[in-house]
């Protein structure tokens, strides 16, 4: 990412910074013989003329990065469509770079912020290295939409994920569960942490033992939570009530719950999070957490054009409300 600067470039060839500016913008003035050499230098250095500082510093090029960990995942598709909204209300143009279908894309778009290729970035991405994160939003446009990175003052638009993690727990103990399992992805992502802390922290406020036996991790999705319940039952464990941290995983363990020929919520209660389409239509709708994605995706862009336009900003962390939606998947007496 140590791109070499024009002056670099012009001690190399031999030549003033003048005549690289020339040969990149206006080659048909510049003599044949001094204008192959500095191209054979410039393409040995790998120079890019994006990197102009004319086109650096002047020009907007209304287009920004939204960097997402898989286009797939239903919840984040929403979150994208709000900042779709609000980056038309503005002229600006949306790039997806889907990390599921091509990893590499994240450095190469942090990368093309700081070439200016791009004006800015939202990044959905949980895995994204956080020393490149913070070394690029210190210079550059970078807001975090529905997560943000622990001890950084880079923008951010969340929920509350250990509050709304503790609204589902505390609403399962009330009707009566104390063996309650938890399935999860792998705890180094920052929302699916705060929601394994959320639910520790209403076992502890209830005088509830933490087996650790009870918790899993494993991959998000439907596959993702099928499997981890497998893993639940095979403890042969007493559990009353499951807290999927997404509801795909909840999806997934209702159908592994099934197959085990237990019924929900009569033998084991299941709540999600998200509340992704399908929660509503799934058979029993989905207990869960419904996310304000339009609104997270609408902030999150209105964080970054005021970044990109030098203007301050407000509440770097912006936390909007969350609601727990009740249905039929943890029934509503025991």
């Amino acid at each position: 990412m140590n791109t070499p600067t024009i002056k670099e470039v012009a001690k190399a060839a031999g030549v003033s910074v003048a005549t690289i500016s020339r040969v990149l913008s206006n080659p048909e003035v510049v003599k044949p013989v001094t204008r192959e050499h500095v191209l054979k230098i410039i393409e040995e250095m790998d120079y890019r003329p994006n990197v102009l500082a004319r086109q650096f510093r002047t020009q907007a090029t209304k287009t920004f990065v939204v960097i997402v960990p898989s286009i797939e995942n239903s919840f984040l598709r929403g979150v994208v469509t709000g900042i779709g909204i609000e980056a038309e209300k503005h002229d600006y143009q949306m790039l997806i770079a889907d990390l599921h279908s091509q990893p590499s894309l994240e450095r190469y778009y942090l990368e093309a912020i700081q070439q200016r290729q791009v004006d800015g970035i939202i990044s959905l991405s949980t895995k994204m290295a956080q020393k490149i994160t913070t070394h690029v939003a210190e210079k550059y446009p970078l807001v975090m939409a529905a997560q943000y990175v622990l001890d950084s003052t880079i923008p951010s638009v969340s929920i509350d994920n250990i509050a709304a993690s503790k609204a589902l727990m505390t609403h399962l103990v009330r009707l009566g569960h104390c063996n309650i399992a938890h399935i999860t992805a792998t705890p180094d992502q920052i929302p699916y942490q705060d929601r394994l802390n959320g639910y520790r922290e209403v076992l502890l406020e209830h005088n509830i033992k933490i087996d650790e036996e009870l918790i899993s991790f494993g991959e998000p999705g439907i596959l993702g939570g099928y499997n981890q319940m497998w893993h639940l039952l095979a403890k042969q464990k007493e559990i009353t009530a499951v807290f999927a941290a997404g509801d795909t995983m909840a999806i997934g363990a209702i159908k592994a719950l099934r197959d085990q020929g237990l019924k929900v919520p009569e033998d084991c209660a299941v709540v999600g999070f998200d509340d992704i389409d399908l929660s509503q239509f799934w058979f029993p709708a989905l207990t869960t957490i419904r996310q304000p994605t339009e609104m997270i995706g609408r902030t999150a862009f209105q964080k970054l054009l005021a970044l990109i336009q030098n203007e301050s900003t407000s509440n770097v962390h912006e936390i909007l409300p969350y609601e727990l939606v009740i249905r039929e998947s943890c029934g509503y007496f025991l």
